[in-house]
């Protein structure tokens, strides 16, 4: 919403309601709270920008300036709160200003730079929020970089007058680049008019204008830095070996054939689908595969994005790019897989408003929905347009939604009645690489598979996909294929036949190829792999070898499935409860008496920052003892450490000669409905076909689990059949 500053006083003073409920259609963001925060901040506002401290600046403050409410940044989920909009010494100027109608008394310095204790939880420091505000558009906004224009940040405390806390040790340098002001006098008087003074003192309409409509852009000399500290041979995390080298020269005779020297005139359409199992360095490809394409000068204009699919992988692809590179908003090159979708859930909120609550609403008919789109005249968002972007690189594509299946259906950020997300990444780039593993989509959501590709790919131009395998590839479980080999052979059960094989037989869900399977034999063998595997009697004894590893210099990490509920998730400080009281409080026999062993599960930075569980973020408590929490699949998917211990719980069991799955111990909220279905059956049969189903998923949960871990596995298993089945398969 841009408008001038005169038109938000006279909006504020005369009908600040219908201010507010704008901004609340705009934004998506309703309740009585939101409502209240906002008339109380823009209040505050209206009445500071009118203080005579700002009269030296009248020329922008006094009508003809321009600001921006609820601002969402270019291609991003992001809302700045004010963005103001202008010029100063002719250049063109925009300072995002974030308001926060917080009470500040009782507040204290966080745990590390960025962070600030709020009622008894680490929460982000509005200056670290700005700040990613302010980079984010120095970095990746169009007018900024069109119109060589400066950016800046601050923040302003509408409520309260007291922010000590905010500016004190680790955050005395952050608070210094990103200024926080509150309403006590000396700050309306003095300090926040001096801050515009240097920095925003003129009008500048076509400015405005062009930022307000901006759109995501990349820097290419930008993203030649970023791209060049990955491929530096000293980032050895990124380093390609044998059939990954293979696959990334295949990616890039790819390339070169569509781009560089194309057979063709007509503008080229390509899909490259690489698939590998875990450990088999796809996310190595990925991120040199995308380095190596932001520094090829001879590749034409275009955003080369990197693509994640949850919300896990979002945060610590972040972190990574911003820690391997070591410049500032360099993650800001990761894009959500939600992002592609031609509108947002709010934007489809205001067409239903206009045509109906029926608009776009038949999930099954998304192709027509599409076609209803365009022609009303909606222009798709930045970043989704069709052929905007020249490569996107999509990790992990196997989290991919496709809503064509009901049991794909929810609220997942994007518009589902627009159709399955892989359709809209293809349709919106050039060049479109997916990097899976199918047997790794173990959530009812995460459903989209190799044929889905290979359809949507002929359907939207770009012919049949370029396909690349990497097995055989292992450089996690101790370099040892054998062992992936192993794992899935030791955890596979009959998966639900979508045809009628011969007896014996089944059918994979993903690949339709026909497997033989001997259920009498425990599968493959360990062979000669060198991964460490060993089971422990209980939970002390698997702690204590993990402890041994870790001052050897190893990393270390606890893992289990969702067999235990997350009671801990809104606890401000689940460290400090009473064992009694965690996820995990584990009964156990030693030494003729009964003991409990706790945790809980891995804990959330702000704003679910998973970095702070995998990358051990230096404000948790898991940066000083990597043993305190424990991850769950969803959040270590796609990583790995040296070590790690497995607390296989009694969610899946072993029982007469083959594996059952107890419903009543599988809290995953992402397959909810089949595990209630299944806990519904459970009173009838053990056999149905939700057990069923039910049992292929958290078998595919342990197959994660199992292959984390580059050097060894350390496992308690309390069931004694399950553990002696476990033990005599790696004798």
């Amino acid at each position: 919403m841009l408008i001038t500053i005169e038109h938000f006083r006279s909006r504020v003073e005369d009908d600040c309601a219908g201010l507010v409920a704008e901004l609340q259609d705009l934004t998506g963001r309703y309740g009585p709270e939101e409502a209240q925060a906002w008339q109380n901040s823009l209040g505050t506002l209206s009445r500071v920008f009118q203080d005579p401290s700002f009269q030296p600046l009248h020329l922008y403050f006094g009508s003809r300036g321009h600001l921006a409410l609820e601002y969402q940044l270019p291609a991003s989920s992001s809302w700045c709160d004010v963005v103001l909009l202008g010029a100063h010494n002719s250049t063109g100027s925009a300072v995002i200003l974030e308001l926060k109608d917080w009470a500040t008394r009782g507040d204290n310095p966080g745990r590390h730079e960025g962070l600030i204790e709020r009622q008894g939880r680490q929460e982000l420091h509005p200056s670290e929020q700005v700040k990613g505000y302010t980079q984010y558009c120095r970095r990746f906004h169009s007018a900024v970089a069109d119109h060589g224009a400066n950016v800046h940040g601050c923040v302003l405390f509408t409520r309260d007058r007291w922010a000590a806390a905010y500016t004190a040790p680790a955050n005395h340098e952050l608070a210094s680049s990103y200024p926080l002001f509150s309403v006590a006098p000396d700050d309306i008087h003095n300090r926040f008019p001096v801050f515009f003074r240097d920095r925003l003192t003129t009008p500048n309409e076509e400015f405005a204008n062009a930022f307000s409509n901006g759109r995501y852009r990349q820097s290419r000399g930008f993203m030649a830095q970023i791209g060049a500290q990955i491929l530096h041979p000293q980032t050895q995390v990124f380093e390609l070996l044998d059939n990954q080298r293979k696959a990334f020269a295949l990616c890039r005779a790819v390339i070169n054939d569509a781009f560089v020297a194309p057979q063709s005139p007509a503008t080229p359409k390509k899909v490259i689908i690489i698939t590998g199992p875990p450990g088999s360095g796809k996310s190595v490809i990925a991120a040199r595969l995308w380095a190596s394409l932001v520094t090829d000068r001879a590749l034409p204009d275009g955003d080369v994005v990197f693509t994640t699919t949850s919300l896990s992988q979002n945060s610590n692809w972040s972190h990574l790019f911003d820690q391997a590179t070591g410049l500032p908003g360099a993650g800001g090159v990761v894009r959500k897989a939600t992002g592609y979708s031609p509108i947002t859930t709010q934007q489809l909120g205001e067409l239903r408003r206009r045509n109906g609550p029926s608009f776009l609403a038949d999930v099954d008919s998304w192709r027509e929905n599409l076609v209803a789109l365009r022609a009303i005249g909606r222009p798709f968002r930045d970043g989704a347009r069709d052929n905007q972007n020249l490569v996107s690189i999509v990790d992990e594509a196997h989290g991919l939604i496709n809503p064509e299946d009901p049991r794909a259906r929810g609220q997942y950020g994007f518009v589902i009645s627009l159709g399955p997300q892989a359709y809209h990444i293809i349709r919106s780039s050039l060049l479109t690489v997916f990097l899976l593993d199918p047997q790794q989509g173990f959530r009812q959501r995460e459903n989209t598979s190799i044929d889905d590709l290979r359809e949507w790919s002929q359907e939207l131009g770009a012919g049949e996909p370029e396909e690349i395998s990497l097995e055989g590839m292992q450089f996690r479980c101790a370099g040892s294929a054998e062992f992936v080999a192993w794992v899935e052979s030791f955890l596979r059960v009959p998966q639900p036949r979508k045809i009628h094989p011969p007896e014996g037989e089944f059918v994979a869900a993903e690949t339709r190829r026909v497997y033989r399977v001997n259920q009498s034999s425990a599968g493959a063998s360990l062979g000669q792999s060198r991964m460490d595997l060993q089971v422990f009697e209980n939970p002390d004894q698997l702690e204590a070898a993990l402890r041994q590893r870790q001052t050897e210099g190893n990393s270390v990490r606890l893992l289990s499935s969702f067999s235990r509920a997350w009671k801990t998730i809104d606890t401000a400080d689940p460290h400090a409860l009473d064992p009694r009281l965690m996820d995990f409080h584990e009964p156990y026999e030693a030494n003729g008496e009964t003991r409990f062993w706790s945790r809980v599960w891995n804990v959330l930075g702000p704003r679910d920052d998973y970095t702070w569980y995998v990358s051990a973020h230096g404000a948790g408590r898991i940066a000083h003892d990597p043993l305190c929490e424990v991850g769950c699949p969803y959040v270590v998917r796609g990583f790995d450490y040296d070590y790690v211990g497995i607390l296989w719980l009694n969610d899946l069991i072993w029982r007469g000669h083959r594996w059952q799955v107890d419903p009543n111990a599988v809290e995953e909220t992402g397959f909810i409905n089949l595990v209630t279905a299944a806990r519904h059956e459970l009173a009838r049969t053990s056999d149905g076909s939700a057990t069923s189903r039910l049992l292929q998923r958290v078998t595919q949960t342990y197959r994660i689990l199992f292959t984390r871990a580059l050097k060894g596995i350390y496992v308690w298993v309390p069931d004694a059949e399950t553990r002696a089945h476990l033990a005599s398969a790696i004798v």
